[in-house]
């Protein structure tokens, strides 16, 4: 595809997508957020020029929702793209109508650079090199010497089909797609804020020492803060506390899989999978330790090419379903938001997503202090976290839509105990 092609022509939403647009409202907004702290003040009409340029070159992304007679679908956007002033919100919903039809917003504060996205656009990778192309972009506007080093495309080159591709169709093998079926998960209480809000506490922490701990326990990074999610959440919610009908669902750690590590894929659309623990923790004198071991062989199971592959064909052949290929959109929207909110919604205690380490350019890296990323936090889904690190410098980084902030504390109490040292920021959405 080429640039010039590519501006007036549309193209489907990928299979990871389709759902967002059905099932996304006010509350369950499905909007993530990365951002980049720079060593100086951002300039607002510089960062307008450097997103009016990368969308030039990402024209994936200078599109609007539009919908068809069976499914929605992306065409070119013709409308000016407006970068604004951040707000306190964290993950708002994105309304197209007040954001002249686009699902992402670029937004700025002081030293920092946000980018906001509707999952149906992309996940975490592809927004990861979007926020690093208008990083670049940026700075070499205010007049920085820097270089790509083959880590961030620019603006002159040209966008390619690979990064368009809905690689889960690409890997759907029709005889590796059974379905298995799911208990709803346990679900964490507390009193909830109001709807515009989001609460948000990160903390702080040595990369290396991080990994180095996990390596100790025979764990990955992911697989041992997977295991201390879940301790967390037993003693601080359910403990002592099984008896009770509410408690007695399934603990389950949702972590999403950048299936780009194990399938040959560069699409900057939706390819992510994900691996999940599941334990109901009705005992009163469940332990650290056997909850690092169900982890590693859950996830170890669920991280095999044979797993991965019957759950993405799983969701591709739900797609594939004649019955459901031609229904009319109209109806097909009805159906695909009741069976979301009756199951889908509901079969995940909360999310965990490791973006992993941001690489720059080693020109550029003396300009960038930190990364950050966030999940929304909705109705079903209290509480979320976020993992990413940039240098030696680890952020965890916790959303809510609860006032309460006892899990967060007991999780970070746990590397301090250890001696270790977090500094620990927040939103304290609390006091508004």
């Amino acid at each position: 595809m080429n640039k010039e092609s590519s501006y007036d022509t549309w193209f489907r939403l990928d299979n990871s997508g389709k759902i967002f647009p059905e099932v996304s409202n006010h509350r369950e907004t499905n909007v993530f957020r990365v951002a980049v702290s720079l060593t100086e003040v951002i300039d607002k009409d510089l960062l307008q020029l450097a997103v009016d340029a990368i969308l030039a070159r990402y024209p994936m992304f200078k599109v609007k929702l539009k919908k068809g007679l069976f499914w929605s679908y992306f065409d070119y956007n013709s409308k000016p793209f407006h970068v604004e002033e951040l707000k306190h919100y964290v993950c708002g919903e994105i309304n197209p109508k007040k954001n002249n039809g686009y699902l992402f917003r670029v937004m700025y504060r002081n030293q920092d650079i946000v980018i906001e996205m509707f999952h149906s656009l992309a996940d975490g990778a592809g927004v990861i090199m979007l926020l690093k192309a208008i990083t670049y972009e940026y700075l070499v506007l205010t007049g920085k010497d820097i270089k790509p080093d083959n880590l961030v495309p620019t603006k002159n080159q040209r966008p390619s089909m690979e990064e368009y591709e809905d690689a889960n169709s690409k890997f759907y093998d029709r005889k590796n797609r059974k379905h298995v079926p799911e208990q709803r998960a346990y679900r964490i209480k507390g009193t909830p804020l109001a709807e515009d809000l989001t609460g948000l506490i990160s903390g702080n922490m040595s990369t290396q020492a991080m990994i180095n701990l996990a390596r100790e326990n025979g764990l990955t990074l992911t697989e041992y803060f997977a295991a201390l999610m879940m301790y967390t959440i037993y003693v601080t919610q359910i403990q002592y506390r099984g008896h009770i009908k509410s408690n007695q669902a399934p603990v389950k750690i949702f972590v999403p899989v950048n299936l780009r590590k194990h399938f040959p894929s560069n699409t900057l659309r939706n390819f992510s999978n994900f691996v999940k623990s599941n334990l109901v923790m009705t005992k009163d004198d469940i332990t650290f330790e056997e909850l690092k071991i169900l982890v590693k062989e859950q996830f170890e199971k669920g991280m095999t090419k044979s797993e991965l592959i019957r759950k993405m064909s799983e969701n591709v052949a739900f797609e594939k379903n004649v019955f459901l290929r031609f229904t009319p959109y109209i109806l097909k929207k009805y159906a695909l938001k009741i069976g979301y909110n009756m199951l889908g919604m509901k079969l995940n205690t909360m999310s965990l997503t490791n973006i992993g380490k941001v690489d720059f350019p080693e020109s550029m890296e003396p300009y960038v202090v930190d990364v950050t990323a966030a999940v929304y936090a909705g109705k079903y889904n209290t509480l979320n976290c976020s993992v990413i690190s940039f240098r030696d410098r680890l952020k965890v980084t916790f959303t809510r839509s609860i006032v309460e902030t006892t899990i967060e504390r007991e999780f970070f109490r746990h590397f301090t105990n250890l001696g270790f040292d977090i500094e620990v920021e927040s939103n304290y959405v609390e006091e508004y």
